[in-house]
């Protein structure tokens, strides 16, 4: 545990910057894409290229006014001559894939790795990585995302958005619909995209939803939703909470504490008053409060052992409930941990790999 529970009596003396700091001087270990199985490379997106029509985020709720604000200061910045902010992205191609288009086994060629479509048809992934927001990037993720690449035979795009507390909600939410518009700019269509993410960056999966169904002009029917080990909301009920204390590694922090992950999300800094309680009610911050119809075939995945576990079963019934007619798939690993895909050496994180692999041809 990087800092230990504190109170909101302490808010007033924590320096911010410096927890950001210590987190990030702590990052996941980094990982690569096994060369067996596919190739990778780092690009990035110029932000001040990507277009964002900001009417559709008006009346989106507690999102709005931040994510306008955001999106202002990013084209101000551009009007005034500074250097654009860029969006650092993995293109991660399978061989599979790569085999699929007629690209050939085993040959690294620049087509492979660059971000427009292989073919008028083709499908990608969208992946948005986990870490409780404010840890992980694409480098930790290469080698589970390598591998949910090679199971799938989709070509990967996994977007290094920015990380709290620096970077509070929804500055994350701006990056990941930078990473949308910036794959419809490239030619594919939402017809054409899977939106996939673990942990938060599942519940940023769902953020993105409710934002481009929101917009209303269809941009949210992808080809398909995978959510593994998703973090459900920002309001965590479970009574998995408590019993599986002792089993899940995710450390179970109460809300009481600014340290928590999620308060260093959502407005670090604010104290846990009945006002702050009511905004995380918000379905932006937890989904399940609000509607989730109209989304596409689904599939969420997680493990026994998980803290989330009950919550995450709340999250699937909603959906399911929500979408009666759509292909929606919920499937529990006895005795898994919080994102077991991460441990290729375990047969369990085989059978999942293999069960999305199976939904992927199913969409």
């Amino acid at each position: 545990m990087l800092f230990p529970p504190t109170s909101d009596d302490d808010i007033d003396t924590m320096d911010f910057s410096k927890i950001y700091d210590t987190i990030q001087a702590n990052q996941m270990p980094p990982t690569t894409v096994p060369p067996e199985i596919g190739i990778f490379r780092e690009l990035s997106i110029c932000v001040a290229d990507v277009n964002i029509n900001c009417d559709v985020i008006r009346g989106i709720g507690l999102a709005e006014k931040p994510l306008l604000s955001l999106i202002d200061n990013e084209r101000k910045n551009s009007a005034s001559g500074n250097e654009s902010r860029t969006l650092a992205y993995d293109l991660i191609t399978p061989w599979s894939a790569c085999e699929q288009v007629g690209i050939g086994l085993g040959t690294t060629t620049k087509a492979a790795l660059e971000p427009s479509p292989l073919t008028p048809s083709e499908r990608v992934i969208l992946f948005l990585h986990g870490g409780s927001y404010v840890l992980g990037n694409p480098i930790a993720y290469r080698e589970p995302v390598g591998h949910l690449a090679h199971y799938t035979s989709l070509r990967t795009f996994v977007i290094d958005y920015r990380l709290a507390p620096q970077h509070p909600f929804p500055a994350q939410l701006h990056d990941a619909l930078i990473g949308f518009n910036f794959l419809l700019a490239q030619g594919f269509t939402p017809q054409n995209i899977v939106l996939a993410g673990d942990s938060a960056g599942g519940h940023l999966c769902l953020d993105l939803m409710l934002l481009l169904r929101h917009a209303g002009n269809g941009q949210h029917k992808f080809a398909g939703l995978m959510l593994i080990s998703p973090l459900p909301s920002l309001t965590l009920h479970g009574d998995s909470l408590a019993s599986n204390g002792d089993h899940d590694y995710l450390v179970n922090l109460p809300m009481t504490s600014p340290n928590m992950p999620l308060r260093l999300f959502y407005r670090p800094g604010a104290k846990y008053t009945s006002d702050y309680k009511q905004e995380l009610k918000d379905p932006m911050l937890t989904p399940i409060n609000g509607s989730l119809a109209e989304f596409p075939p689904t599939i969420i995945q997680c493990g026994t052992a998980e803290l989330l576990l009950d919550d995450i079963r709340k999250l699937y019934n909603k959906v399911k409930l929500d979408n009666p007619d759509t292909n929606n798939v919920f499937e529990e690993y006895p005795e898994m941990v919080h994102v077991f895909h991460r441990f290729l050496f375990r047969p369990e994180s085989k059978q999942a790999y293999e069960a999305l692999q199976t939904f992927v041809q199913s969409i």
